[in-house]
């Protein structure tokens, strides 16, 4: 996105900005100085200097001694209530610490937004995929395994309800057919687990599970591997893994 595209939109652009500084923090691991963010933002370093400011100012990012810049307690109180007020996001990656059968093996936790799959926390696998997953991506919930997972949550009638009018788009271009989606949850939901790897939606192949809290689904988790390496994993297995890791969430969360 350009510095103009931005500025173009309804709204203040300085919002627009703060939007966009958060977005870049939640890709990294490390803090990023205002030097780096005017980088990769491509904007000037004395807006963002203020911008960070207020940002701090307001809990939702802290310095570290080094002048770095990460996301603040206050984001992770607001991602809380995404995933029901658990704490899930803390302890996601201690559940796939103890994932072994999953070792190597990127692992996803998402939550529906709309119609979209939206990734809260990415435990990185040792193998590079075609599309590099962080936490704020967003893919259509309909081609991925891990938002079929949540898609399989609802009840049937109201999946086909909330794809009735406009569907997102596949990146990968594949045509949505409601029929299909509606077949998919419904095998997700008689045999505990979804998949997509029919699709390959961009050269991913995923499997996803409901993690489930008190009150219904808290969240899915999901294991995304190439479609290349698809040959070199059993389905099952791999589908009883996410299942027991996602077992693993609800008994963490709920201790």
């Amino acid at each position: 996105m350009t510095v103009v595209e931005s500025e173009n939109r309804v709204g203040s652009p300085a919002v627009h900005r703060a939007a966009r500084v958060l977005t870049e923090l939640a890709t990294h691991d490390e803090p990023l100085s205002v030097s780096e963010l005017s980088r990769l933002l491509e904007l000037p370093k004395s807006s963002l200097a203020d911008i960070v400011g207020v940002l701090v100012g307001e809990e939702m990012v802290v310095r570290d001694l080094d002048a770095g810049v990460r996301l603040g307690d206050r984001i992770r109180r607001i991602a809380r209530g995404l995933v029901g007020g658990t704490t899930l996001l803390e302890v996601f990656p201690r559940a796939c610490a103890e994932a072994r059968s999953l070792e190597g093996r990127t692992l996803v936790l998402a939550v529906l937004l709309d119609l979209d799959a939206a990734y809260l926390a990415v435990r990185p696998g040792s193998r590079p995929l075609p599309l590099t997953l962080r936490a704020g991506v967003r893919l259509p919930a309909w081609s991925t395994g891990t938002g079929r997972a949540l898609l399989s949550a609802l009840p049937h009638e109201v999946v086909e309800r909330m794809h009735l009018g406009a569907v997102p788009d596949s990146p990968s271009g594949h045509p949505f057919r409601l029929g299909a989606l509606l077949d998919a949850t419904a095998l997700a939901r008689q045999r505990g687990y979804a998949s997509n790897a029919e699709l390959g939606e961009m050269d991913l192949a995923g499997t996803g599970a409901v993690v489930p809290g008190p009150r219904g689904c808290v969240a899915a988790v999901g294991s995304v591997m190439d479609v290349a390496q698809l040959g070199e994993v059993d389905p099952e297995e791999d589908a009883a893994a996410v299942r027991a890791l996602a077992g693993r969430l609800a008994e963490l969360i709920g201790d």
